[in-house]
């Protein structure tokens, strides 16, 4: 899930974004790895895997202010929040179909098979978007040690 870093940089956030641009080339030509874009003010880091499009993909969004003598990278790392919006907005949904077919059935005293259309289905569309955040997140943990891996090579990043 979506975390809060802090890192310290001993760059300063003018130097710190000429060194992310000289590696990362601006975004243009990716190659696999870790890649994305940045100023001296902001920056998002994700991984990229040719071939693999992933919208609920780990990256590191953040923001960069000077420090002392270095800069200081404060942001969220995880997958983006439109896709965990999604996924709440999603199951919600679907629960609220469950909890309205479970009333209806106490209500109505009816069977369960003749409520079924209110419990199976929206079951099985809650176990696809459990299935498809499994998928999705399946890279997590590595993309998160690849991106802050890639920070400390490229900017001397440490976590503060």
């Amino acid at each position: 899930m979506t975390r809060k870093i802090v890192l310290y940089s001993p760059l300063p956030p003018v130097a710190l974004a000429t060194r992310l641009k000289e590696v990362l080339g601006g975004g243009k030509g990716r190659k696999a790895g870790v890649t994305g874009h940045g100023t001296e003010e902001d920056m998002l880091l994700y991984v990229y895997r040719p071939n693999f499009q992933n919208s609920f993909q780990t990256g590191l969004k953040a923001t960069m202010a000077a420090d002392g003598d270095g800069t200081r990278i404060e942001g969220r790392i995880g997958p983006p929040g439109s896709a965990v919006f999604f996924m709440w907005i999603w199951c919600g949904f679907l629960l609220f179909f469950i909890a309205f077919g479970a009333i209806g059935m106490i209500m109505s005293g009816a069977s369960l098979m003749a409520n079924a259309l209110f419990f199976v289905i929206p079951a099985g569309m809650l176990l696809f978007g459990w299935g498809l955040w499994r998928l999705g997140t399946w890279n997590d943990s590595k993309d998160r040690d690849a991106i802050l891996k890639f920070l400390a090579d490229t900017v001397q990043a440490r976590e503060a």
